[in-house]
């Protein structure tokens, strides 16, 4: 799958322009980006799968192009979050279970056998390292978690429906 930016501005309602010209062609593979504070990485990666805009009056410009398709074109936004995925910087598990919290996008994604479910919930805690510690609660209300038992939540969650793309 190949990324491709050209000319990205964002410019937040107060005037910041946090995204300024970004050309980039990113890589299959790994690909690491590091900066100071406030240099705009979060920002960055959130347009990658349209997550800025969800901020009202943000003013985003050029193209990001995934496999050669506008994402700020015509895209189904879930589709593109099951291609895309994210995990935030701080986690962010739903209201809900543990096991929930792991179905909820491949029920949103149209999965619906219970055993399958079940199958792939088991399997994405365990990639996230977290399934031998949650086992025998998983109806256990997420937010009862540990933060970095909800960080590997949050990964196996974004894990589960298979993107193709996981930005962190």
């Amino acid at each position: 799958m190949s990324i491709t930016i050209k000319n990205l501005n964002k410019i937040y309602p107060n005037g910041n322009h946090a995204l300024k010209d970004v050309n980039l062609e990113i890589p299959t593979g790994m690909f690491g980006l590091l900066g100071p504070n406030g240099a705009g990485k979060s920002t960055f990666l959130k347009t990658l799968n349209r997550r800025t805009g969800l901020i009202p009056d943000c003013k985003i410009t050029g193209e990001v192009l995934i496999d050669g398709e506008d994402l700020y074109g015509k895209v189904d936004i879930n589709v593109l979050r099951k291609r895309v995925g994210m995990v935030f910087q701080k986690p962010n598990p739903f209201p809900k279970s543990i096991f929930e919290n792991v179905a909820y996008g491949l029920r949103v994604n149209g999965l619906s056998d219970e055993t399958l479910i079940a199958e792939k919930v088991e399997i994405s805690l365990r990639r996230a390292a977290i399934f031998d510690e949650v086992k025998d609660r998983l109806q256990s209300s997420a937010l009862g978690l540990s933060g970095g038992q909800q960080q590997r939540l949050c990964i196996a969650r974004t894990l589960a429906v298979e993107p193709e793309v996981l930005l962190m």
